[in-house]
This record gives structure tokens, C-alpha cells and sequence, in this order.
């Protein structure tokens, strides 16, 4: 058994190959690789976050700016396993919507 979407076959079996997981394999597929646009409401936030870091770390001494760094490593390691998270509960609850409609 096979879930088929137009001519592709996903899982089971094994008798066909779906060309997506094969794209994911050889690392063709990135799911954390994302652009952005210039006038994206990300990049808007991302230029504000830029130029408010650049601010404090000019009113901070050297001890203080290690610290900040810290902080902001530290916040940027669990933005990415929130993000990973994320994206394995979506594809997880995806997975099951797919079953749920080709089981009836």
C-alpha cells in the first residue's frame, strides 16, 4: 500500500521511490533555509533588533557585553529548538491528517 498524490508515492511498500524523499536525502530540501524579503515584515524587525544591539552594546563595558552575548546565544539556541520543535509537531500533525483522509 501507497499514499499516492498525483504520481508520486509516499511511503509503504517501497515499490516506488517518491522523488521528494529522495530531494530530502541528498539534501536537496532544507526546511530551515528560508528567505526573506528586503520590505518582509521579518526584515523590518530584524533591522530594528540589528540597530538596537549595535546601540547597547555601545553603552556597555566588556564584561557587560560578554554577558550579552551570552544572553543573546543562549536566546538564539532556543529559538532554533523551538523552531525544529515546531516543525516536527506540524509535520507530525500533517502525517496524521494525510492517514485520517485516506483511511475513509
Amino acid at each position: 500500500m501507497c499514499i499516492t498524490f498525483g504520481y508520486r508515492c509516499l511511503l509503504k511498500g517501497g515499490e516506488k521511490k517518491s522523488q521528494i524523499l529522495k530531494d530530502l536525502y541528498y539534501g536537496n530540501i532544507s526546511p530551515c533555509e528560508k528567505s526573506f524579503g528586503r520590505n518582509s515584515e521579518y526584515a523590518k524587525e530584524l533591522k530594528t533588533a540589528s540597530e538596537t544591539e549595535e546601540e547597547l552594546l555601545s553603552l556597555l563595558n566588556e564584561p557587560e557585553r560578554e554577558l550579552l552575548q551570552a544572553f543573546s546565544d543562549a536566546h538564539g539556541n532556543m529559538s532554533r529548538i523551538a523552531i525544529a520543535d515546531g516543525f516536527i509537531d506540524g509535520f507530525c500533525l500533517g502525517m496524521r491528517i494525510v492517514i485520517a483522509v485516506m483511511e475513509k
